[in-house]
């Protein structure tokens, strides 16, 4: 997976070149696999075997384990140690926590990650009440990162709940981004990554003239007939005037625009479809937590105006 942050750390002379990323969000519980790369300049050089280990790690200023000094390793010029470690059994309970890697070897750059929880079992999201649905985001794990999404449900109710639904039974999980189109969008979700497939229900549209397809907002794809939409969503990578009350957008992003970013700008070939995969490896459910605030960025009559600057202005 390549994850939100790729440190290149520079060493002392003679050291080794290192590089490492770790995801911006954990869900309690669940693994967080950080990827580590010690690459020895042409002359080889020799590095603490602990730099492989979970003690190398620390979170706000705290070191993840003790570290044991088991030796060291030599590594011939030009060659590169890699691996995942999985720092999930390490990890607490805190809402948000500063990831670090190595500071003694290095001025490396921490990551600032956010947690979550995962939802609980056994929920019906196809029959809860609409104002429920606004206490569950959905994360989508890809090889590009981390993206978190809101659902709109006082906008699309039966989008929002279908959406949801799909990924609490692991629909999206190993699906992939098909069509991809700079300044516009990134399209997924297809069963057979073709833009042809559907999912096990089709959706009236839920069209609102009033809100606006602009960067981040999460939309569903159809065919020309309008109450076709299904499991295929798009998140927009720019505004789109033409899409508004023509597609039904029921979401948003609140977390990885970054990622999209990514995603979209990834060379692509005939029908906008990229040439190198552009996964959801996973896709999950969690609770909203406490820094995600209820309300959404449009409401069923639009985005807020702009506020109006003191003493007039255009």
């Amino acid at each position: 997976m390549i994850l939100s942050l790729l440190a290149l750390v520079p060493t002392a002379v003679g050291g080794p070149e290192i590089r490492w990323n770790a995801p911006s969000m954990f869900i309690a519980g669940q693994p967080y696999k950080v990827h580590i790369e010690v690459t020895a300049p042409k002359e080889g050089t020799v590095v603490s075997s602990w730099l492989m280990t979970p003690s190398a790690f620390s979170i706000d200023g705290v070191p993840l384990a003790k570290r044991e000094e088991s030796g060291t390793l030599p590594l011939p010029g030009g060659f590169k140690l890699e691996g995942d470690l999985d720092l999930g059994p390490y990890l607490g309970s805190a809402s948000a926590f500063q990831l670090r890697f190595a500071p003694e070897v290095a001025d490396t750059k921490p990551v600032e990650v956010k947690s979550l929880t995962a939802a609980p079992a056994d929920l019906n999201f196809l029959t809860m009440p609409s104002e429920d649905l606004n206490n569950y985001l959905v994360l989508l794990q890809t090889n590009r990162g981390d993206i978190l999404v809101r659902m709109w449900p006082h906008i699309a109710p039966e989008h929002a709940r279908n959406y949801l639904d799909l990924a609490y039974i692991k629909f999206y999980d190993n699906t992939v981004f098909h069509r991809v189109i700079p300044r516009f969008m990134i399209q997924g979700g297809d069963p057979q990554g073709t833009g042809t497939g559907n999912g096990p229900r089709q959706l009236k549209a839920e069209f609102n003239a009033n809100v606006k397809h602009v960067r981040g907002v999460l939309s569903a794809a159809r065919t020309s007939d309008p109450n076709s939409a299904s499991c295929q969503f798009f998140i927009m990578h720019d505004k789109a005037a033409h899409l508004d009350g023509q597609y039904s957008a029921f979401g948003e992003t609140v977390l990885g625009l970054d990622v999209v970013d990514l995603i979209v700008n990834t060379p692509r070939g005939q029908g906008d479809k990229p040439n190198a995969t552009q996964k959801i490896e996973r896709a999950t459910v969690v609770l909203r937590p406490e820094w995600v605030k209820a309300e959404p960025s449009q409401s069923a009559q639009g985005p807020a105006p702009a506020p109006v600057p003191i003493g007039g202005g255009k």
